[in-house]
Formats: structure tokens, sequence, C-alpha cells
């Protein structure tokens, strides 16, 4: 079978954490056709969504070999399949590339669906779910952000909606000297809008990834914040731990099911403190390699089974 990944530019990936790689790595072993674009290479041409590939080469040791994208592009209806693989920030090439790829919808399989991505914010996502979530709002009013602020006791955090990886994320409280400052920043001056939410104790707790496959809980673990720092990402020095999913793990995955298959979400990472979803990463999610590293497993072949699965 013919399957493209569209992704971000793969000279520099690590593969001990990169998942799109250990995915592609088992449809490759498994005898696929693999290719990889990015959006920049995506087009629109002859009344059909064109890309210009590369085909995937892919070694255990030594990651992505160098392979060049063809000239020519190619007519994306002749797939059987494409993963859509890239990373925050959500901008407007982002939404452009995915409002092209629409365009296959019941010609090609799609993981996760275009639509599916652009709809659900990674950050916004969770306010569907509100009894699983911290006090939370959304503005780009300093002033209304203050006020909410002001109004709940404790430690607040802002977010930016479109990055990733802890990226612009603020930890603050109210009567703190640069909060006019940070929120001013946040919000471009009333420009841009943030997300403000009550503080759960990621040094307490922890940060847990859940990987969801197809409505159902692949594998989960656990990320915990390094010294000095309250945000718990792998990137920015976090450490990762085994761990089992709760029962509270379960009844948020249950829940969140029929709406994450509702939108062709069939790959999904959600991110939970304590027994509160603060976001669910639908662009992008990682996390195979690590729990693959904690428990001796190799969850991309569940990955693979699934998309053969839907494939015949």
């Amino acid at each position: 079978m013919k399957i493209a990944f569209l992704l971000y530019p793969t000279a520099k990936v690590q593969i001990n954490e990169d998942t799109s790689f250990w995915l592609m790595h088992e449809l490759q072993r498994r005898g696929h056709s693999l290719f990889h674009f990015e959006s920049k290479h995506l087009l629109w041409y002859r009344n059909a969504p064109h890309a210009r590939l590369a085909a995937s080469k892919l070694h255990p040791q030594k990651g992505f070999l160098p392979s060049s994208f063809d000239e020519k592009a190619t007519d994306l209806t002749s797939l059987d399949c494409i993963f859509i693989r890239k990373e925050p920030p959500f901008d407007n090439e982002y939404l452009y590339a995915l409002q092209i790829l629409e365009m296959l919808r019941g010609k090609v399989f799609m993981v996760n669906d275009p639509s599916g991505i652009a709809l659900c914010n990674e950050k916004l996502f969770s306010l569907s779910f509100s009894k699983f979530i911290p006090e939370t709002l959304v503005t780009s009013e300093p002033v209304v952000a203050r006020k909410f602020i002001e109004a709940l006791h404790g430690k607040r955090v802002i977010k930016p909606l479109n990055d990733k990886g802890g990226s612009g994320i603020f930890l603050t409280h109210f009567g703190h000297k640069n909060l006019p400052s940070l929120l001013d920043v946040s919000t471009e001056f009333g420009k841009r809008k943030i997300l403000v939410q009550r503080y759960v104790d990621s040094v307490r707790f922890g940060d847990k990834r859940i990987l969801v496959l197809d409505g159902k809980i692949l594998g989960v673990f656990l990320r915990k914040a390094p010294h000095g720092d309250f945000r718990a990402n792998l990137g920015l020095g976090g450490t990762m731990h085994k761990i089992l999913p709760s029962l509270s793990d379960e009844r948020l995955v249950k829940e969140m099911a029929p709406v994450l298959l509702r939108h062709g979400l069939f790959f999904a990472g959600l991110d939970v403190i304590g027994k509160y979803l603060l976001e669910a990463n639908v662009t992008s999610p990682s996390g195979i390699p690590e729990l693959n590293f904690l428990n001796k497993t190799h969850l991309e072949k569940n990955v693979a089974d699934f998309i053969e699965k839907r494939l015949c």
C-alpha cells in the first residue's frame, strides 16, 4: 500500500523521541511504500490535491536517511493513506494545508482527519469536557483576564492557543508585579486570544501523557518537571516515569472516545495532571518511543495494525 506522511523537516530528528519515525519504520518493515512531504510541497493542481513527495528511507539506528523531494507533484488520490503529523504552531499555512487535504475526503484514508484537526484546537478542545478541566477563561482582553485571575485564589497558568512543547506558557498569580506585562505580551495587547487556567500542581502530581488509538488507551506515562520549572515537557528537561492508567483516566477516555472518533481523531495524546484534562494533542501526538522504552513494548505495531485493518 502507498502511505504518505505530512511531516516536519526530518534532517535533525532524534529517533529516540520521534513517534513519526517509528510509525513509518514499522510500516516500511511490513513492505508498504512510504513517502513524506511538508506543507510547502502541497498544492492544488488539475482538480486534485498534489504534493512533491520524497520516498522515505528509514534506518533503526541512523534515523531518516537523506532523500530528495520529487520535482513532479503526485496526485494524492493515488495514495491509500495519509498520516498528518505536522507539528504546531497552528498558523495559516497549517490551516491551508488541512483545507487542501480535506478535498481528499472519501478518496484517501487520513489519520487524523483534516477537518477534525482544524476544528479541535489542542487547548480549546478540552473545553468540551468541562467537568474534567480546572476553572478556565479564554479571552484576548488583558482586563478580563486580570479580573478572572483576581477572582480565584492561588496560581494561574497563561497559555497561547497555537503552540506546543510548553512554549509561551507562564505561571503567575494576582498581585504579581509582572502580571499586567505578561497579559499584554501574551495577548499581543488585545489582538490574540489566550487561555487562562487555575494552576494544577504538575510538580506534585506529574504531567501524564495518555496515548489514545481508535478511542482506546494505547499507553500512559508520567512526566515530571525539572528543578526550577513547573513545565514537565521532556523537551524542556522533564523526566519520564512508568505508570498505569487510573480509573479516572479510563473514565475520561471513555467519555472522550465518541467525540474523538466522530471528528476522525483516531490518534491522540491527552495531557492530564491529577484528575484534570489540560490538553488534547491531535496534530502530532508523541509518546511511542517513551512508552516503548519504559514498558519494553513496540506500540507502533498497534498503530500499523489499525491502519492496515482500516485500509483492508
